[in-house]
């Protein structure tokens, strides 16, 4: 069946929006799984942020290219228009049965300025602000275009250029097409054993939040989970209970956030990398968190977050001077600015716009293992996660433990997930330091797990992915879709 397609330059094709997430890109092929059939997903096993991750309709001759660190949609190329019916301003200029020609191009979009000759591929590419077309020149007349202003509307045997390919992207250079981050997007300071504090919102929450204080701040959850089985019960002491906890998960976050069933307080908060070597890999979209640490500056993360509370609640005003450690926070117009601007406060609030100095120790999503432990310190052995090669392709993960905080790490050294808990119980009982660090890892592995089997377990008949060098079945549970569609998933791109 053929896809019939809306083309606006500099910003979509169809659905397909510059700027959405790998999530968003896969939820709207789900929907369409009746008119699309094949789906590729090509990206670096190795070395994720390395290349671009991209999404292949190969039945429908459409690439989408996500840069790797944002995740965010990049580049759309329909690399075979023969596949498509495509239209401008409700105008359709390709179809099934016409290829779009030069003339059509140039009558379609209007008069831009002389494009570029590649000689060695015999490619002319015709530019307009977003939008790229490719014509294929015959070998025969390459030489009239090399170096030339002239445009080929028509070629001397009579005939006009078919188009080949088409590029649609942010900016004026197709080379160089600018990012496009949506103005919703979400960074995080976490402040171990104390928080954290949502950027955009404003917001903080803390291990002494209740359930209404979430909803309050951050919606209702796309799904919400209970506990059903504690698998590393064995490793604690703990013995007996059968009040089963809950999680509440925010998919377009990339975090869970688990509650204690008692008190209905915040116990943990789990981030989420989503990069595409890992099982849960399209179920959460790229958390954009920066984890502060204190092995530099003792009770930074402390101080810092403190600052915060008393910020939001108005009970301290803003001055010139205000710095922690050295100048910890700062009002310098650094890129790196974490805290709430000036937008976000009415004149009558005295507050300004914050900034995380540069020095300031953090780990972000896109840091190694060897990265984060020369800002966390050295730690020791992990514990090792496995599914089976049947459910998980990747293989093993692991947990490596610091006060409060536990970083899941991949084989490729990069971190799938974060679980935050509050471990101010056991720094302060330096005597049991160790069997409560092991005991608090293991318990905080067991919840990952359980809410990875939920958000996992529903569609595992429905959503096998066959794979292209990584053979394996991963499921795809986004808001628990079912995939009907059968995408292939290549490592190791070239």
């Amino acid at each position: 069946m053929f896809l019939k397609l809306e083309l606006v330059p500099g910003k979509s094709l169809g659905d397909f929006i510059l700027g959405m997430s790998i999530s968003e890109a896969l939820n709207i092929v789900k929907h369409n799984n009746v008119q699309i059939n094949t789906v590729q997903i090509i990206f670096n096993d190795n070395d994720p942020l390395s290349l671009d991750i991209v999404i292949k309709l190969v039945d429908d001759g459409v690439l989408l290219r996500f840069e790797p660190k944002s995740q965010r949609l990049k580049v759309i190329e329909i690399f075979d228009v023969k596949k498509l019916s495509l239209s401008y301003r409700g105008s359709i200029f390709n179809q099934e049965d016409h290829t779009a020609t030069f003339v059509d191009i140039y009558s379609k979009f209007g008069p831009s300025y002389p494009g570029d000759f590649n000689l060695e591929k015999s490619i002319y590419h015709l530019h307009y602000p977003g939008l790229s077309f490719s014509f294929r020149i015959p070998a025969a007349f390459k030489s009239l275009y090399q170096g030339s202003t002239e445009l080929p509307v028509e070629l001397p045997d009579g005939s006009t250029p078919l188009v080949e390919k088409i590029f649609i992207y942010s900016g004026l250079q197709m080379k160089t097409p600018l990012p496009v981050i949506p103005i919703n997007n979400e960074e995080i300071l976490v402040c171990p054993n104390e928080g954290v504090y949502f950027s955009k919102r404003n917001c903080i929450l803390t291990f002494n939040s209740t359930t209404q204080d979430v909803l309050s701040e951050l919606g209702p959850p796309s799904k919400i989970y209970h506990k059903e089985e504690d698998n590393m019960k064995i490793h604690t002491n703990v013995e007996g209970s059968v009040t089963q906890d809950y999680f509440y998960n925010y998919f377009h976050f990339g975090i869970d956030i688990l509650f204690d069933i008692k008190k209905n307080t915040i116990k943990k908060f789990i981030l989420h990398t989503n990069f595409p070597t890992h099982y849960e890999f399209n179920l959460y979209t790229k958390c954009s968190f920066k984890i502060i640490s204190d092995l530099q500056t003792p009770n930074s993360s402390s101080i810092i977050f403190n600052t915060i509370k008393r910020h939001l609640s108005g009970k301290q005003p803003i001055n010139n001077n205000l710095a922690i450690n050295q100048s910890t926070l700062s009002q310098q117009n650094e890129s790196n600015s974490i805290l709430p601007s000036d937008a976000a406060y009415n004149n009558n609030n005295n507050y300004n716009e914050f900034h995380l100095e540069t020095d300031i120790n953090f780990v972000h999503p896109d840091q190694k293992w060897e990265e984060v432990q020369k800002i966390f310190g050295k730690c020791g052995k992990p514990v090792v996660n496995n599914r089976g090669s049947v459910s998980n392709p990747f293989g093993s993960t692991y947990f490596y433990g610091y006060s409060g905080i536990i970083f899941e790490i991949m084989k490729n050294n990069y971190i799938a997930s974060v679980c935050l808990f509050n471990d101010i119980e056991s720094k302060n009982n330096n005597q049991n330091n160790n069997n409560n660090n092991f005991n608090n890892i293991n318990n905080n592995i067991n919840n990952i797990n359980n809410n990875n089997n939920n958000n996992n377990n529903n569609n595992n008949n429905n959503n096998n992915i066959n794979y292209i060098n990584n053979m394996a079945d991963i499921s795809n549970n986004l808001n628990n879709i079912n995939m009907n569609y059968q995408p292939q998933i290549k490592g190791n791109q070239k």
